[in-house]
């Protein structure tokens, strides 16, 4: 397969897309993880239709493709459905996200320590047990939207789920920006403590989103587009060159855009519906770059892997209890379940580890974020429904087949 056959591809599914956003199709798994699966099948470590040097040819447009997903998130963020995200929700998603990351941090932490994994010594420990809490911490909201379209649900546990899905996306991304911070690349000409690069990270991205408030003042048109394109890019390629996470520095950007910008709405109406678009590429680009080589050369990775997977059901339970105490006790013990739903930002977040960490470290870490998805999406998405018609916020299941077909 050559590079414009894969692309011709990419741009296939990103039209797919559109008509998934526009139309409100309910069709395929919330997460999307099939498409990250259908790209390892055909990528260089399965079928071998695309091989790793294509796959590695196509980086800048991943990492263009991750910066805009984290943009359209920042831009959106504290918001769900045009309309501001109750304090409560915002402060459980965040508290959430914090304690599932902890805890699988801590966990991934403690086996490497007792532990010996070839080509990981003590910081490169550190840089995995943080990724892990990073692409393990989110609940993603496109399983309680999905079931929401699905099923009709309608109420209140269904508004504050999807509120806490939509705030838990702050703390991976932040976690992303530390580690990024913390392990420098060599060969940099300025030097700085891992506080001021995070800083810088911050400073850049409010910088180019207040930068993009005032382009647009005086933007019509596809001149609106270009604006926006224009300071992403430019932001992402600042961030590769000083071994910045692109992605955190993209989310900052939307949420500075999202706060200088008279205009907000209507971006968001006009981004927003880019999202799905831009995601299944990535999902499928996240999934042929999948290399399972270190997990057979030492399988202790595969242990941490499922030490991680335990751990992160562990953290979500732990949320689970936190949620009902805090907003909804009639829920029951097991409402954590329904948080263990995980998606595009933790396919972004190990991919963009697997980017910046290639080998033993980067690549467990996407392949933990992939099959963590796909945990969820055989356990979750079920839990999720079976609660929604048990509180009585979902239609019956034969009236809503029968209205989806």
């Amino acid at each position: 397969m050559s590079a414009i056959a894969l692309l011709m591809g990419l741009l296939l599914l990103s039209y797919l897309g559109s008509l998934i956003v526009r139309g409100r199709a309910t069709h395929g798994l919330p997460s999307g993880v099939e498409y990250a699966c259908l790209g390892f099948v055909v990528g260089p470590h399965a079928l071998g239709l695309v091989d790793r040097a294509m796959i590695d040819d196509f980086s800048p447009v991943i990492h263009v493709a991750l910066g805009w997903l984290a943009f359209v998130v920042g831009l959106d963020f504290g918001r769900v459905e045009g309309r501001r995200v109750r304090k409560r929700a915002m402060v459980l998603g965040i508290a959430c996200a914090l304690i599932t990351g902890l805890v699988v941090g801590l966990a991934t932490f403690w086996l490497l320590s007792i532990a010996h994994v070839a080509g990981i010594e003590r910081t490169g420990a550190l840089v995995l047990a943080a990724g892990a809490g990073a692409v393990t911490a989110e609940t993603t909201r496109f399983a309680v939207d999905w079931a929401r379209a699905r099923y009709d649900a309608k109420g209140p546990v269904s508004a504050l789920l999807f509120e806490i899905a939509a705030s838990d996306d702050l703390a991976p991304l932040v976690v992303l920006g530390a580690i990024f911070s913390v392990s420098r690349p060599a060969g940099l000409s300025v030097e700085l403590p891992a506080i001021g690069w995070f800083g810088v990270s911050v400073a850049l991205g409010g910088l180019l989103g207040t930068v993009t408030a005032l382009l647009l003042r005086s933007a019509e048109g596809y001149a609106v587009w270009g604006a926006l394109l224009g300071t992403l890019m430019l932001g992402v390629g600042t961030a590769e060159r000083f071994g910045l996470c692109s992605i955190f520095v993209t989310f900052v950007m939307g949420v500075a855009l999202a706060a200088a910008s008279p205009a907000r709405r209507v971006l968001r109406t006009m981004v927003g519906a880019t999202e799905r678009s831009v995601l299944l590429p990535m999902l499928l680009l996240a999934g042929a770059r999948i290399d399972l080589n270190p997990l057979f050369q030492s399988r202790m990775l595969v242990v941490v892997i499922a030490v991680l997977l335990i751990a992160r059901v562990t953290g979500k339970l732990l949320s689970g209890l936190l949620v009902r105490a805090a907003a909804a006790p009639a829920l029951g013990k097991f409402v954590g379940v329904v948080l263990i739903a995980s998606g595009p930002i933790s396919i972004s977040s190990g991919l963009v580890l697997a980017l910046r960490f290639p080998g033993p470290i980067g690549d467990t870490l996407l392949v933990a974020a992939v099959v963590s998805a796909i945990l969820g999406e055989f356990v979750s998405t079920f839990a999720l429904k079976r609660l929604l018609f048990r509180i009585g916020e979902a239609t019956d299941p034969a009236a809503a087949g029968g209205s989806a077909s």
